[in-house]
């Protein structure tokens, strides 16, 4: 199954403690989605934006630790999105608010590990501080 990761497991070495057997295939532009946060990431429709993801081919355990992580299904629902890709997004829709500079450098790192472009990251990390 493939899983799409937009938050911190894009980080490669990260994702390899919680899911060994997840390999990644590749980052991308996902369009018609942003980034935002919310103490943690989350992904939000946007029809003028594009949002850095990177697709990962995982097993049933990698599915289960990431739920387990993820919080399913009380903090985040299971999507799928482009015939069947599981990401998660978050169920509480209502706040936005600031990274930790732990979490915000797992998903810095996980930008560089797929050679993704930053400014979308750094933009949703402005977009909280102008918030506060």
């Amino acid at each position: 199954m493939l899983y799409m990761a937009y938050g911190m497991n894009m980080n490669v070495e990260a994702m390899a403690e919680r899911c060994p057997d997840a390999t990644p295939l590749g980052g991308f532009y996902l369009p018609n989605y942003r980034l935002v946060f919310r103490g943690v990431a989350d992904i939000v429709p946007d029809g003028a934006s594009v949002c850095p993801v990177a697709l990962w081919k995982i097993t049933p355990n990698c599915l289960n630790a990431l739920d387990r992580l993820e919080g399913y299904p009380t903090l985040y629902g299971r999507e799928r999105l482009n015939g069947g890709w599981i990401t998660y997004q978050m169920r509480d829709t209502t706040r936005t608010s600031h990274p930790s500079a732990f979490y915000y450098k797992m998903i810095e790192q996980g930008y560089k590990d797929f050679g993704l472009d930053d400014w979308h990251l750094r933009s949703a990390r402005s977009e909280t501080e102008r918030a506060a």
